[in-house]
């Protein structure tokens, strides 16, 4: 879809990894502009592979445990004069604990990333997209969400919440050009989620459960994306799209 995305601005969150970044990778090929966000350098090194020689690409470090990263974010983008058309929520924190186990720690950290961070990012910029008549929201769930692991009890039930948000807004916002959906990946072979597999038995037990018999990759979320935010997507609202090979049969 070469230039279905030409003249966007899009901010990916978690974009120096994994699905965010195969997620900013497509958009870069089909012609937008990247603000790409990550908790480290490992942003400036994504953005430096992605345009920013060009100022097609553009790295926004900042840690979303942090209550106040959002609010320096978008000071920042009102500093360069930059407006995102395009939100991917794409990080997130995930803590494998089962009901016995969850921590203190872990509760916040995860509420903090995967909740208030979310409400707070569309608090900063869905009033831009707005004021502009246009604008495209993608949260990147989980199918933790339909076929919960007992150790990602309090990360499924963040990422149901999560969803809830997108939902919310996509019935009540109303507006003729914006729209928000949900990617929901089911077992991709991303860095979180390689050293899960390597676990003796775990990548068998995962294959069992998805009929088409393979783990996916992060580019497999990538195309659904651009998809999303491209003209050809512009009727789909309020969506919860699963990528996950039919795990969540």
């Amino acid at each position: 879809m070469a230039g279905a995305l030409s003249g966007r601005v899009a901010l990916v969150t978690g974009a120096a990894r994994g699905i965010g970044l195969a997620i900013a990778t497509a958009f870069a090929e089909a012609g937008a502009r990247l603000l790409i966000h990550d908790r480290d350098e490992a942003a400036v090194a994504a953005a430096d592979q992605l345009g920013s020689g060009n100022g097609r690409a553009m790295p926004l470090i900042a840690d979303l445990a942090e209550p106040g990263a959002v609010a320096r974010m978008a000071a920042e983008l009102v500093r360069l004069a930059v407006e995102p058309d395009i939100l991917v929520l794409c990080a997130s924190a995930e803590i494998r604990q089962t009901v016995q186990e969850l921590s203190d720690e872990a509760l916040a950290l995860q509420s903090e990333v995967n909740l208030h961070a979310t409400a707070r990012l569309l608090k900063a910029f869905l009033p831009g997209m707005q004021s502009r008549g246009f604008g495209r929201v993608i949260a990147i769930g989980s199918v933790q969400e339909r076929r919960p692991n007992a150790d990602c009890l309090y990360y499924a039930a963040t990422k149901a919440a999560q969803t809830s948000m997108i939902l919310n807004l996509a019935r009540t916002t109303q507006a003729p050009d914006i729209t928000f959906n949900v990617i929901q990946p089911g077992a991709i072979r991303t860095d979180r989620n390689r050293a899960i597999l390597a676990q003796p038995g775990r990548e068998e037990q995962a294959l069992a459960r998805i009929p088409l018999g393979r783990i996916g990759s992060p580019e497999d979320c990538a195309g659904m994306a651009v998809l999303l935010c491209s003209p050809a997507g512009s009727y789909i609202n309020g969506a919860g799209i699963a990528v996950d090979g039919g795990m969540r049969l």
